[in-house]
């Protein structure tokens, strides 16, 4: 059975029954890189070089005044075990986490401070509040505020110096670089080639072939790191493909196919003939008559029934394809739904001022309104302010409504199908003479549940793709009319 969370959550994989891709490996140097990269030894070694790489750092040409190897070790360990949203985060990623929290600590104490010195009007104390930086700050220990991990402010002090030098820059920073050669896989695999690096033990590969079985992972051809199997490493160069971005291409090869087909059926003049033609024209003419013309007019409607069609057909497909199973509906995450929402809303900008102008369609967002001069002055600019606002939110709107409705069902049916499987660990810690009726009864329950879910599912994925596109031919008819 595929993870249902999947459904709900991209990733950089592909489910399949284990049986269907068994995963074999039979070394340590058989595993992906990203699998390599999440085993605890892999990080012990990982740690030790940057550790001894940490020891060359300079500052001020003076090396960092670093603590031994043990310390960093137990906090790290520390960190990672006291919350599972740690698990599996190597050292580099803890100090990032922690330069974080205490950069956050200071913003903190530094606005407290400042509204405190500013209510008692006590001006020295604001200007040397105010000319407090990071590095005084964590340098400090008279400033009354924990700072988490406290061994670790050499360092953090030094990469907050280097981050902030390379805020504005793409090109990989001293740290970046650091990282990269400390916890390189090649070299990895090289030192355990030269008996540097012990082989895992048998029983942990053969746990990393159960776990990986099933899972077809997916080629990351711009060369992305991925963090694990659902996280890339940071970076605006780290393109990564992800299985949403897979199943919405396919989405879109459908559609230029099948619609394709169409056109040259169209073209030909003739009666629409045979099932598909007709399926088909069905629900464009849909479209056209029940959204685009009520919406935007007879006159415009004519002009973005293809952009409607296009919207319809893409989120319909993406849609359905949450009731596929191991696949997942990509218009169950953020990333996708606001993504469609701006191109509505490119949409409604660019045809409004196609229509009105530049300067026009800002006038148009004002309702007309017979006001004195004096009045309009005061009352006009402030309602702009307000139809701009209310034409942003409406479209973020429209991409919570999509996401909501999506992510929802999927939960209701993880929901219901958790029953039983509640149902049955709680029986195996039963005591032997409970008898187990209560598992078949509940599973029964969750099997007709799911049942009817799926098919309510099915139902919602028509109708959020309907009023997704009904709402954007709203807009863009609002955007070309005078209000």
């Amino acid at each position: 059975m595929a993870n249902p969370v999947l459904h709900i959550k991209d990733s950089y994989y592909f489910e399949v029954p284990k049986v269907l891709h068994p995963w074999n490996a039979e070394s340590l140097k058989d595993f992906p890189d990203v699998w390599t990269r999440l085993d605890p030894e892999f990080q012990q070694w990982e740690f030790d070089r940057q550790y001894e790489a940490l020891t060359k750092v300079r500052e001020n040409g003076q090396p960092l005044q670093l603590h031994p190897k043990e310390p960093y070790l137990k906090s790290w360990q520390e960190w990672v075990e006291s919350d599972h949203a740690n698990d599996g985060k190597p050292f580099d990623v803890f100090i990032e986490e922690t330069l974080v929290s205490q950069v956050k600590s200071w913003k903190d104490w530094q606005k407290a401070r400042l509204a405190e010195a500013t209510a008692a009007k006590d001006k020295g104390t604001i200007e040397d509040i105010s000319s407090t930086d990071f590095n005084a700050f964590i340098s400090n220990q008279n400033l009354g505020v924990e700072v988490s991990h406290p061994e670790l402010i050499p360092f953090t002090r030094w990469l907050h110096e280097v981050q902030a030098q390379s805020a504005y820059s793409l090109a990989p920073n001293e740290w970046d670089l650091l990282k990269k050669e400390a916890g390189d896989v090649k070299e990895y695999r090289k030192a355990f080639e030269r008996k540097e690096v012990k082989e895992w033990s048998k029983e942990k590969i053969d746990a990393y072939n159960y776990h990986l079985s099933g899972k077809i992972l997916i080629p990351q051809p711009f060369g992305a790191e991925l963090r694990n199997l659902y996280e890339k490493e940071g970076g605006l160069t780290n393109v990564a493909v992800s299985k949403f971005m897979i199943v919405e291409v396919i989405v879109v090869l459908i559609l230029v196919a099948v619609f394709s087909w169409l056109a040259r059926k169209v073209v030909s003049g003739g009666p629409p003939k045979g099932k598909s033609w007709n399926f088909l024209e069905t629900f464009v003419v849909f479209i056209r008559d029940q959204i685009a013309e009520p919406a935007i007019g007879h006159h415009d409607a004519h002009t973005y029934v293809p952009f409607l069609c296009t919207a319809f057909f893409f989120v319909l497909g993406c849609n359905l394809s949450g009731m596929i199973p191991w696949i997942g509906s990509p218009t169950g995450t953020f990333g996708v739904t606001f993504g469609l929402a701006m191109v509505t809303f490119m949409t409604v900008i660019a045809s409004g001022m196609a229509r009105f102008g530049f300067f026009g369609f800002f006038k148009n967002q004002i309702p007309g309104m017979d006001l004195p001069i004096y009045m309009a002055i005061f009352l006009k600019p402030m309602i702009l302010a307000i139809e701009l606002l209310g034409l942003v939110i409406k479209h973020g709107v429209l991409a919570v409504r999509l996401l909501a409705n999506m992510v929802a069902g999927h939960l209701v049916i993880l929901g219901i199908m958790g029953l039983a499987f509640g149902a049955h660990a709680a029986l195996n810690f039963s005591a032997p003479e409970v008898p187990g009726w209560q598992w078949y009864l509940t599973a029964t329950i969750s099997v007709l549940g799911a049942t009817a879910f799926n098919l309510l599912e099915l139902f919602v994925a028509f109708l959020q793709a309907y009023i997704f596109t009904f709402l954007s031919a709203l807009f863009i008819g609002a955007a070309i009319h005078h209000h």
